[in-house]
């Protein structure tokens, strides 16, 4: 899946996504980022709100595990598991979340168990830099099933 693809397939089905505005920035087995305005996703203190920040970790999380699972066939169902951000700076301005790629023992890990046990589980993790520090960051368990 491209990033062309992979846009138009969270603002389908994903309908939240468009309404705040992410755009998938870089979409690759190294590199998954996607960027979201401020402005729509402000909170009463004029910083970013810390649901719509959940919503793009979950998001830019999901991305990289469809990446992992693209050439599955049938195509496995994501469940987002479990999840937690903590948020250590105020966002003033448009952000951009980016996955932290695991090891490739992990990811392997994870695509062997969904290979042989119909079943893989995989912890992402992703963060926020904002002027130059990170200002919120995610971990996140993400089940995957065969079809």
């Amino acid at each position: 899946m491209n990033k062309a693809e992979a846009q138009h397939y969270i603002e389908n089905n994903i309908p939240i996504t468009k309404i705040m505005g992410m755009t998938i920035t870089d979409l690759s087995r190294k590199s998954v980022r996607i960027a979201m305005p401020h402005a729509p996703n402000v909170n009463h203190q004029g910083s970013a709100f810390g649901g719509s920040i959940d919503s793009l970790f979950f998001v830019t999380c999901w991305a990289y595990v469809q990446l992992l699972i693209e050439d599955f066939d049938p195509h496995p169902r994501i469940v987002g598991r479990r999840g937690k951000s903590t948020f250590s700076k105020p966002i003033k301005s448009d952000f951009e979340a980016k996955v932290l790629i695991p090891e490739d023992e992990t990811v392997n890990q994870f695509l062997a168990d969904l290979s042989e046990k119909g079943k893989g589980r995989l912890t992402a993790k992703a963060v926020v830099e904002y002027e130059g520090e990170i200002a919120a960051e995610f971990e996140g368990d993400f089940v995957v099933l065969k079809g």
